[in-house]
């Protein structure tokens, strides 16, 4: 299995359009020495709510990184099995973080 690297807490909040992003990224070394960063996250878009994971690697989303750049966007049920422990360490952080009530937020 891989390494987790780091963590950190986004939240952005744009009451004019209407959305909200709640989440936590997840920095992690693959098994084959790839850094990506494992998002879980939830999503307020005028009322509509999903929740998901996205997965970034490569050079245009990784800093200083050399590798192909991918990104993939998984509804819950059909995240690949090598990043479920890794997504559900980011939901346990993400369960137990204080969220801003803030009418404007943009952290990250």
């Amino acid at each position: 299995m891989g390494q987790i690297i780091d963590n950190e807490k986004i939240h952005r909040k744009y009451p004019k359009n209407g959305w909200e992003f709640r989440a936590i990224s997840v920095r992690y070394r693959d098994d084959d020495r790839t850094i990506k960063d494992i998002i879980y996250g939830k999503t307020n878009d005028r009322g509509k709510q999903s929740v998901g994971v996205e997965v970034y690697s490569g050079k245009n989303y990784i800093v200083g990184s050399k590798d192909k750049s991918y990104s993939r966007k998984y509804d819950l049920n059909e995240i690949p099995k090598k990043y479920i422990a890794v997504v559900n360490f980011a939901k346990e952080i993400y369960n137990r973080q204080k969220w801003s009530n803030a009418s404007e937020i943009n952290i990250n």
